[in-house]
């Protein structure tokens, strides 16, 4: 498809057979009336309205000009005694002619001119609009990357041409490019381009080379970084250009120094959590290790000093509250070593697929061999599941939540275990019939906060670390964790991983 623009040869002969038709018409609709009328007067006035015509259907000054030209020789042609002759030596004619000429010329000029009044008008409001549309985008924008981004596609939307965006010092980062035109690739990545960037980037100042064009984004503080726009000529861009090159840069600047401001603000409050989940932590890893601590130094101390006076029977029960309490602490330790690999590298958490079926059976066994007379009922999907994890994080995550039912259970058995599928979810729900959980512990059960004792709670442990470990390792893939108090008594712990997020094998 040929595409006319301004000056090219399609539309320099569109713009020709415009005016041909128009002074024919006009050239016809004279001869009817002097047909209809008999009358010669007055037929000028159909030819100014001629060069009017030209000049609003084409392009520049040219064919209103030449249309006013010719409008004066058909004029005098066609309709001045002698006919179908050229006389301009008739007295009077040739101020009369001079003067038709100078109206229709200056006819043929203002049209032209209201009409690129018109045009730039209209351009003017594409651009606002434009400029707007900018406004509301960068409003919702919610990363410095979409931020730059918009900025380039709006820069060479508007101008129609090539833009670079350095976030900065352009001699020490690539810049992003945005190219309407492939050559501008390399011009942009040009060792001259770039040390006019730098300029403009270290001196906060408007620089122009023989291609581009290079401006600041500077806020009240920093040099947010620097843009550039090619110009195709080596003249400076006209100052419609550079003015709505400012408003676009004004308004980018505006975002980005929002949007670090709000990055900026969230890490803050990213080190003040953490910082609080430290506290809490070392609140929580001194309430656990305090009781077994305890339980041991008592029960050595009175083996040590009383001696043979312990009957055996004795004797066997302080030496068995010994070993479990050092498996306590085991676990314990355990526990703080997978908040240690989380708090390490969570973004580099490896999930895998892996049968929920084979993760449950694990994590079963190992806990029937620290409680061998638990009762656990498990419940698994007659399809075989698999679920993209961390099979070891998961497995001490449903250990945990087993042994935190079996302990806060009592006599009231069994336990249960249920691993279903709700929507793109694998969903692991651990539940009980024990006394439930206080109302007021439930909005800090997995903060690793320890709840308040009373006279009538069970002092020896409390849920520890244990549940806010969890939280944090289902978190860590992608995945929620809840609890609640069922309607009959005791209480379910339901945590959900996505199906989809594994890692690809090698």
């Amino acid at each position: 498809m040929v595409h006319a623009s301004a000056g090219s040869p399609v539309s320099f002969l569109k713009d020709a057979l415009k005016s041909i038709f128009v002074l024919g018409v006009a050239t016809s609709v004279s001869f009817l009336i002097v047909k209809l009328s008999g009358s010669y007067d007055h037929l000028a006035v159909i030819y100014v309205l001629a060069v009017v015509l030209v000049s609003r259907f084409t392009a520049g000054y040219l064919w209103g000009i030449l249309a006013a030209i010719a409008g004066v020789v058909g004029t005098n042609y066609y309709f001045t005694y002698p006919y179908h002759a050229f006389n301009f030596t008739i007295s009077g004619y040739p101020v009369t002619f001079i003067s038709m000429l100078a109206v229709s010329i200056v006819t043929s000029t203002m049209t032209a001119q209201i009409k690129e009044q018109a045009r730039l008008s209209a351009r003017r409001e594409r651009r606002t609009e434009k400029l707007y549309e900018f406004s509301k985008k960068l409003v919702s924008a919610n990363s410095s990357e979409q931020i730059v981004s918009l900025t380039l596609e709006y820069l060479s939307g508007l101008m129609q041409q090539s833009a670079i965006f350095y976030r900065a010092d352009p001699l020490t980062e690539q810049g992003t490019i945005k190219s309407t035109c492939g050559r501008h690739l390399d011009l942009l990545n040009s060792a001259e381009e770039k040390s006019a960037a730098h300029q403009a980037f270290a001196e906060n100042i408007k620089m122009t080379t023989k291609n581009c064009l290079y401006l600041p984004l500077s806020s009240q503080e920093k040099i947010l970084g620097v843009a550039g726009l090619v110009h195709e000529s080596s003249e400076t861009p006209e100052p419609g250009v550079l003015t709505l090159f400012n408003l676009l840069l004004s308004q980018a600047a505006l975002a980005l120094e929002s949007r670090q401001l709000a990055e900026k603000q969230q890490r803050i409050m990213m080190e003040a959590e953490k910082e609080a989940m430290r506290t809490n932590l070392l609140r929580a890893v001194s309430h656990d290790l305090r009781t077994p601590l305890t339980s041991i130094l008592g029960a050595s101390a009175a083996i040590a000093e009383n001696g043979n006076l312990i009957d055996p029977a004795a004797h066997d029960k302080l030496i068995a509250d010994i070993h479990e309490e050092a498996e306590w602490l085991i676990r314990i330790v355990e526990n703080l070593l997978t908040i240690t690999k989380i708090s390490q590298e969570p973004a580099k958490l490896k999930k895998f697929p892996e049968a929920a079926e084979e993760i449950v059976a694990e994590a079963v066994a190992r806990i029937r061999r620290r409680y061998p007379r638990a009762e656990i009922h498990v419940s698994v999907p007659s399809e075989f599941l698999m679920v993209p994890m961390d099979a070891t994080l998961i497995e001490q995550v449903i250990i945990n939540l087993l042994e935190n039912s079996i302990r806060h259970a009592g006599n009231a058995v069994p336990v249960k275990l249920e691993v279903f599928v709700e929507k793109d979810r694998a969903a692991f729900r651990v539940s009980d019939h024990g006394k439930g959980i206080p109302e007021e512990e439930l909005s800090r059960l997995f903060t690793g906060i320890p709840a308040a004792k009373n006279k009538s709670s069970d002092s020896s442990r409390g849920n520890g670390i244990g549940l806010s470990i969890c939280m944090s390792i289902v978190k860590a893939h992608g995945g929620e964790m809840s609890a609640a108090n069922l309607k009959d008594g005791g209480a379910a712990f339901t945590f959900m991983l996505p199906l989809e997020g594994a890692e690809p094998n090698d």
